[in-house]
């Protein structure tokens, strides 16, 4: 039997035609009538449309408390007094305490890298919230203390994975080495890059998988000291766990978490790092007009951590952002050095932390071009 294509004028016609000719053949269960064929359409077409509705109710909601609650940060970090949180553990407390008031972890970010008197303390808290929009929803609001766990001896380029993740049993077996997790030393919760095997084209195929940091089987290694942010730890972690098979995140290792981590992790810190000079323009009065500069770049890094990570139009924004934001550091720097101080000393040797990976964004950007590129007209048509 041919049934009858629907809203399609041109297949309605061939209908017609096929009527005329005899070679359509209705059945029972087909509506005979248009009356008959509306009575079918309309309730699917409402359930449909009830559902896109609903989706595009929650998507603008979701989008709605978001701009609120940037709209929050900066209202108390542009009202309120000016403070300089100098050691982590009064940045826990202090993030803690903001979780009342501030329920989305990038707003937290905010807050408290304005208020942080080293830049070590402000990535900490871009860096979290840069996980928790990795992660999705294992933990919406930021209330575990996670460390992302995928660089080994040789690097985190997939190539470079050995800890492996094999059934045994009824769960699966975490074994392997990482060597370099920021916030590791305080973290509760581990997401562990693994190798689970290798796909038709020779690739590795990887995963993420949640491990508890005191899970048997897990060893914490000693942190792990740096020439900037002394703050800020990393560790490494040694891994012989069995772990539940429903531990491992849903999607792919590599396109899902590990590749996309540096474009996430790049919007959350130029957010931090803005939100931080934000701070510092009002600790040390310097000029409405910073306060302004500052504001404004870091509604932009907001915009762009809500972006796609994995788009080229993504990487294209932030890297105009990137080297907006350099370009009035420079000039920001001057006007804070002449006030100089203890807070000034810090940053001059922090800052080389700005310039960590540096060569992977510059790939990136580079990468977006070709993407992006308009075609090359064929000399010869």
């Amino acid at each position: 039997m041919v049934k009858p294509a629907r809203n399609k004028r041109n297949s309605f016609l061939s209908y017609v035609r096929g009527r005329r000719r005899g070679s359509i053949r209705f059945s029972s269960r087909y509506p005979r009538t248009i009356a008959e064929r509306s009575s079918v359409e309309r309730p699917a077409r409402a359930q449909h449309d009830a559902a896109l509705s609903e989706l595009f109710a929650v998507s603008r909601a979701g989008y709605q408390r978001c701009v609120e609650q940037l709209d929050a940060a900066l209202e108390r970090v542009l009202r309120s007094e000016p403070q300089a949180l100098a050691d982590l553990d009064s940045w826990w407390a202090r993030e803690q305490a903001l979780r009342a008031d501030f329920k989305h972890p990038r707003a937290r970010a905010v807050v408290l890298a304005a208020e942080s008197g080293r830049l070590g303390l402000a990535f900490a808290g871009g860096f979290r919230a840069a996980l928790v929009r990795l992660s999705g929803e294992l933990d919406p609001h930021g209330l575990r203390r996670m460390a992302f766990c995928a660089t080994e001896r040789a690097g985190a380029h997939p190539r470079s994975i050995a800890t492996t993740l094999e059934d045994e049993g009824s769960g699966l077996r975490v074994r392997g080495e990482k060597t370099w997790a920021t916030l590791g030393e305080w973290a509760d919760e581990l997401l562990v890059v693994c190798l689970r095997g290798t796909q038709a084209d020779g690739r590795p195929e990887l995963a993420v998988v949640r491990v508890a940091a005191s899970h048997p089987g897990v060893e914490r290694l000693p942190a792990r000291a740096t020439p900037f942010c002394p703050e800020i730890t990393h560790c490494g972690f040694l891994f012989d766990a069995l772990v539940p098979a429903e531990q491992v995140l849903p999607g792919d290792g590599y396109a899902d978490y590990l590749k996309p981590f540096r474009t996430v992790e790049d919007c959350h810190v130029q957010l931090a790092i803005c939100a931080y000079l934000l701070g510092v323009a009002r600790r040390f009065k310097l000029g409405a007009e910073w306060q302004e500069t500052w504001s404004a770049a870091l509604a932009g890094a907001w915009a762009a951590s809500e972006l796609d990570a994995r788009s080229s139009v993504t990487h294209t924004l932030l890297a105009g952002l990137e080297r907006q934001i350099a370009l009035q550091r420079e000039t920001f720097e001057q006007v804070w050095q002449a006030r100089g101080g203890e807070e000034w000393a810090c940053w001059e040797r922090d800052r080389g932390l700005l310039r960590v990976a540096q060569a992977a964004r510059e790939a990136r950007r580079e990468a977006a071009r070709r993407q992006l590129a308009p075609p090359v007209a064929d000399p010869h048509p």
